[in-house]
């Protein structure tokens, strides 16, 4: 729609509403090339990702949570494993 500004001494014009040729008389190539476009950002599409885990693998991670506050996720076992995979690596 065209919007035309505050006319002369009489006061504001009217607003008219832009003329657009009916999808008929316009030809598929005009129609496909004019079209809009959609870029997913980087953040969305990690939310993507994330909204994908299983429920499971999230109560994992809270299990994981509590053990780490309690106290007890670091014990001799895990340290030594740790250490051990942390050798491979390397």
């Amino acid at each position: 729609m065209e919007v035309q500004g505050p006319g002369g001494v009489s006061g504001p014009n009217r607003i008219e509403p832009q003329q657009v040729p009916a999808r008929d008389s316009v030809g598929a190539s005009e129609l496909t090339s004019a079209g809009d476009r959609v870029e997913i950002s980087e953040h969305a599409k990690l939310l993507e990702k994330l909204s994908e885990i299983p429920s499971m693998r999230t109560e994992k991670i809270e299990e994981l949570r509590r053990l780490i506050e309690a106290g007890e996720f670091e014990t001799p076992e895990r340290l030594a494993g740790a250490v051990d995979k942390l050798m491979e690596e390397l």
